[in-house]
């Protein structure tokens, strides 16, 4: 019971400030739509979206009912625009606590390995706050990455499929890094944390599960398997690969 307590209690500290973002009013209102294309540089949207015609003389609509604007290309864009306004607020109020936690377990983490602090044998007080210092930033930086790379996941799937390209045209599109499109990688992480749990259960990786893995091992230059079959990647390591992607931006 003691432990249970323990642990209780631990779970509240880390994620009493997801409640908190929650609660509280966003600071950044909705940017215009305007100053999102100007942004992203693309200026010369605003010429191309406007509605259009089918065969038959009826509006064109897209495959869930809404108003097509401009061509299928066009269109895509315009939706993937749309939604990432809406989204933008919610990832700076998750992106900025995943910062500041990342980087403070980077901090911990080198420090400890320079043997710097706290010893284990003469301030073992000292020594395990900062062990659950470490594992709370661990925790906050994944859980907010995590939950980051979701919502752009389901931003750039809808892309994906608004375009109606191949997955081999979704692979190689670039920017790439190691290899690998931000589409691949933003799936896969988006898979790591819902499912890092099932991947540290399993014994043999079913393909899909594979799949995810392999790009997560390529970013973090680990094997997808141990030595003895099993999954390498067994946590949630969103907290590491946003850091690799957004460079810290």
């Amino acid at each position: 019971m003691g432990l249970l307590k323990i642990v209780t209690a631990k779970f509240h500290q880390q994620y009493a400030f997801i409640y908190h973002l929650t609660k509280r009013k966003l600071t950044m209102p909705l940017k215009g739509y305007d100053e999102t294309l100007a942004q992203f540089q693309l200026e010369n949207l605003k010429s191309r979206i406007d509605l259009q015609v089918n065969k038959n003389g009826d509006l064109a609509i897209t495959r869930d009912g809404d108003l097509q604007m401009g061509n299928i290309q066009s269109n895509a864009i315009f939706r993937l625009v749309e939604r990432w306004r809406q989204s933008e607020s919610t990832i700076n109020e998750l992106f900025i606590p995943m910062l500041r936690a990342s980087r403070q377990l980077d901090e911990l983490s080198k420090a400890r390995e320079r043997d710097e602090g706290p010893s284990l044998s003469r301030e073992p007080r000292e020594y395990h706050e900062v062990t659950s210092n470490i594992l709370e930033c661990q925790s906050v930086s994944s859980v907010l990455a995590g939950s980051i790379f979701v919502v752009l996941n389901n931003l750039l799937q809808r892309f994906k499929q608004d375009l109606n390209v191949s997955d081999n045209e979704w692979k190689s599109a670039s920017p790439t890094i190691k290899g690998f499109s931000i589409g691949e990688i933003f799936a896969a992480a988006a898979a790591n944390f819902r499912h890092y749990d099932e991947w540290a259960s399993v014994k043999t990786p079913n393909k899909k599960q594979i799949v995810s893995m392999t790009v997560l091992c390529g970013l973090l230059d680990c094997p997808v398997l141990t030595a003895r079959g099993f999954p390498t990647i067994r946590t949630n390591e969103c907290g590491s690969i946003l850091m690799m992607v957004s460079k810290g931006s």
